[in-house]
């Protein structure tokens, strides 16, 4: 014991001084990795309830439907009893909350905005939106991940909720996540990373773990979550594992794959065997024959829809959170990841992507080859060419705005 604690205390000091030079890694006192369904709604319900002054609630969607009201009937409460609480939705994803819903929501004492509406003035905007999912309350506990307010996401029994992940974070870093949602609800965008506090690092000495925030947000060139991913892949030393729902890598991440693959790296990545839109189910399945060539494993999630968003490299890195990877999350959405550099976290979730692997279907080669049909190749190879027309055309639309 006395032994890993010395260990726990040198591995501590060596790191801290990087992350002070860096001035990009936090802390954090706890993390927790948490499922779609009553895990994640259960979670973010106890945060509503036990909050003591403030809550920042962002996200894409939020539904007009049970798990909307329930979550609102939760945040009403915390009005009640004198918590500030800010919901902030973006106006596209959440395209469907009726006015009657919108009038309720403010009659009720919450601060309510839709971020970037999709008529301001003469013109209609399509371009930056706002897809990250961030609950963050008291600046000092957050969830950060890919989870919607959707009954998708939540209802059980007979219907199975979407596979979505979440990180449940606790401690300093949860002062940089609020700083962020306060810039954004603001309407200024760009936040400037806190410092980390001397007190707070000296408070944690026996318990820490090194976390970073990261954003990508194309008009303020930030590009921290592609940037982080990519630089994972790239210094990987054994395994790499992927869970991406709409997976279309772009020209950096296929390099560092196709890399990290000759230097023996053990590639995984599950993908959609059903997805919400099919024509970028068919857009990634284009990529099939090439992420094989490349010796890396494919895995085919089929029995709910796959949203999560996860990357594991080798025994002690992890990023959670909204980021897709593919060129809308990169340059016209508003995504939060959060990376996590340890050792018992990564563990935990490698085990349950382990667990997720186990329950797909294998692509190999051959089966891929058997499957496709001329046809089936065309429509694939189109299907890529009209995403990606699509995302030239939703980065052009922005760069206007």
């Amino acid at each position: 014991m006395q032994k890993a604690c010395k260990n726990r205390i040198i591995l501590f000091c060596t790191f801290i001084p990087n992350v002070m030079k860096k001035k990009s890694w936090n802390i954090a006192s706890s993390t927790e990795l948490v499922k779609s369904g009553a895990d994640f709604f259960n979670r973010a319900y106890e945060l509503i309830s036990n909050s003591r002054h403030t809550i920042y609630f962002q996200t894409y969607i939020f539904a007009d439907d049970s798990t909307g009201m329930e979550t609102l009937k939760h945040l009403s409460e915390a009005v009640k009893k004198g918590v500030q609480v800010y919901l902030l939705v973006d106006a596209f994803g959440s395209h469907e909350l009726r006015p009657h819903t919108i009038k309720a929501i403010k009659d009720s004492g919450i601060h309510f905005r839709t971020y970037s509406p999709l008529i301001s003035g003469y013109h209609l905007r399509f371009g930056r939106r706002l897809h990250h999912k961030i609950l963050v309350c008291d600046e000092e506990k957050a969830i950060i991940g890919g989870i919607n307010i959707d009954n998708n996401y939540h209802l059980e029994g007979r219907f199975t909720p979407w596979l979505d992940y979440a990180i449940y974070v606790t401690g300093p870093v949860c002062e940089e996540i609020t700083i962020m949602c306060k810039r954004l609800w603001t309407g200024k965008g760009y936040f400037r990373r806190k410092k980390i506090d001397a007190a707070s690092i000296n408070h944690l000495a026996n318990h820490f773990i090194p976390v970073k925030l990261d954003q990508n947000d194309w008009l303020y060139r930030k590009k921290g979550v592609s940037r982080g991913l990519n630089n994972a892949v790239r210094h990987a030393h054994s395994s790499v594992t992927i869970m991406a729902s709409y997976f279309i890598p772009g020209r950096k991440m296929r390099k560092s794959l196709q890399r990290a693959a000759k230097r023996n790296v053990k590639i995984k990545i599950i993908l959609p065997g059903v997805s919400d839109i099919k024509l970028v189910q068919n857009a990634i399945e284009y990529w099939y024959p090439w992420l094989l060539r490349n010796n890396i494993e494919l895995y085919e999630w089929n029995k709910t829809i796959l949203h999560g968003k996860l990357m594991t490299v080798d025994h002690d890195w992890v990023s959670i959170g909204s980021y897709n990877i593919n060129h809308l999350s990169h340059f016209s959405s508003i995504e939060t990841n959060l990376e996590v550099k340890d050792e018992t976290f990564c563990t935990i979730v490698k085990t349950e992507l382990e667990n997720v692997m186990n329950n797909c279907a294998i692509i190999t080669t051959a089966a891929n080859k058997k499957r496709l049909s001329t046809f089936e190749k065309f429509v694939y190879w189109s299907s890529f060419q009209t995403v990606r027309f699509l995302f030239s055309l939703q980065f052009a639309i922005l760069s206007k705005e």
